[in-house]
């Protein structure tokens, strides 16, 4: 690697966004943040790089990047795992949004209508599924989260905290709740039957975990964030995040 070489190109461009500056108003030149890694599919499911109007194709070993939208069609399921060392499986027919994969931030998805399900893939993971209706904070191993007409929220393993402005419920495994509508409170938590587990994420088989694992690590390892500040024309102060990647 010619790090003499990267520096310099790296100055050569600080320098002439500095210049261009001047006449940008509202520039938007950061990169999104690397969130995950795609570790097994079913079928052809979609994603919408952020910013970007067409959906490509979602395939193993592929990132992806904070602001992306994830898309499982009819009998299609995807498995990704994030930085910060959660993985979520989803389902068929659902749209989940990453917002963000651990590094900065905790992890973080957000979807209307989808579900999935989560397990940690170390102690010090969490992430949260965010939804209309409530928020599920999983601080344990397995939980599943379906959210159509309704939220439903099952522990498998670990501990789930539900939440909205009207109220909270603390799960525990084998437990679960459901959020009926908007304005309402999760339900009280209420013993699973043999009938509440679903077993349609063990339709994915994810192999070579920790590789994949190690490649996204290095690839968030690679990402270096800097940050760009200027006037504009009018004299506002501005900020951009830029990211530059050794090759």
């Amino acid at each position: 690697m010619n790090t003499k070489g990267f520096v310099t190109a790296s100055a050569a461009c600080l320098c002439a966004l500095a210049a261009a500056a001047a006449v940008l108003p509202s520039p938007a030149l950061a990169r999104d943040a690397v969130a995950g890694v795609v570790i097994d599919v079913k079928g052809k499911p979609q994603v919408r790089r952020s910013g970007k109007t067409a959906d490509e194709a979602l395939k193993v070993n592929k990132f992806v990047y904070e602001g992306d939208v994830i898309k499982t069609g009819a009998g299609e399921l995807a498995a990704i795992a994030f930085v910060g060392g959660a993985e979520i499986r989803i389902n068929e027919g659902s749209e989940f949004i990453i917002e963000s994969g651990g590094g900065r931030q905790s992890t973080s998805v957000f979807t209307k209508v989808g579900q999935a399900w989560t397990r940690l893939l170390h102690g010090r993971a969490g992430m949260s599924v965010r939804t209309p209706l409530a928020v599920a904070a999983v601080r344990g191993t397995e939980a599943d989260v379906d959210v159509h007409d309704r939220m439903t929220v099952k522990v498998y393993e670990g501990l789930v905290d539900v939440s909205n402005d009207f109220g909270k419920q603390s799960l525990q495994a084998g437990m679960m709740t459901q959020v009926g509508a908007a304005g309402q409170a999760p339900a009280p938590a209420a013993k699973m039957s043999g009938g509440d587990y679903a077993s349609w994420q063990n339709g994915l088989q994810p192999k070579d975990v920790e590789k994949k694992l190690d490649t996204l690590f290095k690839k968030a390892e690679k990402e270096k964030l800097l940050k760009l500040k200027f006037k504009d024309k009018d004299g506002k102060s501005k900020e951009v995040d830029m990211k530059l990647e050794k090759e």
